[in-house]
């Protein structure tokens, strides 16, 4: 999976919006919870919190289409919108743009950091790391 391209990074902000703007962080968790929408049902689920324009939300849903985090389909005379990628998928991409950007010098830093800073109780994930780690080393060995 090709990482998700994003200028910015705000590692301040909560969820999505560390790595999208507001309104496109809300309309993808609108896009997948609802799976598939059109622009009228995103405004209306949007307008029912704030006050906001039809072509605002129209504008930020193409945009996010021309970025490829989501897929659009003319039906009639509307588009319906769906996620190019799941959440999970969306959220390792980002990761991943991350972790590129930081270079190969400090990818291990990393790691180590992730790794140090898991809780003591989540065993699943460190079981799902060294499952990870060894998919890695087989791959190697089969080359």
């Amino acid at each position: 999976m090709e990482p998700v391209k994003f200028n910015r990074f705000r590692p301040g902000k909560k969820g999505l919006q560390k790595a999208l703007g507001d309104l496109e962080a809300e309309i993808m968790e609108l896009v997948w919870r609802e799976k598939e929408v059109c622009v009228r049902d995103v405004h209306y689920q949007i307008g029912l919190e704030r006050d906001i324009a039809y072509t605002t939300v129209m504008t930020v849903m193409c945009r996010l289409s021309e970025k490829g985090f989501l897929k659009k389909e003319k039906a009639g005379k509307m588009y319906l919108y769906r996620p190019a990628l799941s959440k999970e998928e969306f959220h390792r991409s980002i990761a991943g743009s991350i972790i590129s950007g930081l270079g190969n010098e400090l990818a291990k830093a990393s790691l180590a950091y992730f790794i140090d800073n898991l809780p003591e109780t989540d065993e699943t994930s460190l079981a799902e790391l060294e499952e990870l780690i060894k998919a890695k080393r087989k791959k190697l060995n089969d080359q």
